[in-house]
């Protein structure tokens, strides 16, 4: 952990589905809300000079840490799902738009395959997570 920077950079591509989403009136939720933590991430100096003036809850609850882990494993996994799907519409609605042949079974073969989602939301079913 004393490795990870907690600050991320950007190349534009969440930016750029974003507002291609935006222009073909396409709901994206999930994407919309990784990209604002993005941003968010991108501003490590305001969040260290607020954390010097707010304060978070003084008595933390008790969890279960192994229930912890496993109830955000399956949340990354439902945002996953929600991502892709959102994505498939985007893409689908587009080629309808423009009058492409979107064969989306294709395009999730690539992306399974490396693209910049990497995917691997078969291999997590298929593990049960």
């Amino acid at each position: 952990m004393d490795k990870i920077l907690d600050k991320t950079g950007m190349k534009g591509t969440g930016r750029w589905t974003i507002q291609e989403a935006a222009e073909r009136s396409i709901a994206a939720g999930t994407m919309a809300a990784a990209l604002d933590a993005r941003y968010m991430s991108g501003l490590k100096e305001e969040r260290v000079a607020a954390s010097k003036v707010l304060t978070g809850p003084s008595d933390m609850p008790r969890v279960d840490k192994a229930q912890l882990v496993n109830d955000v494993r399956q949340a990354l996994y439902a945002a996953k799902i929600c991502s892709y799907a959102q994505g498939m519409n985007l893409i689908r609605e587009a080629g309808k738009q423009l009058g492409w042949a979107i064969n989306l079974g294709e395009c999730a073969r690539i992306w399974k395959g490396g693209c910049i989602i990497r995917a691997k939301v078969r291999a997590a079913s298929a593990a049960g997570l």
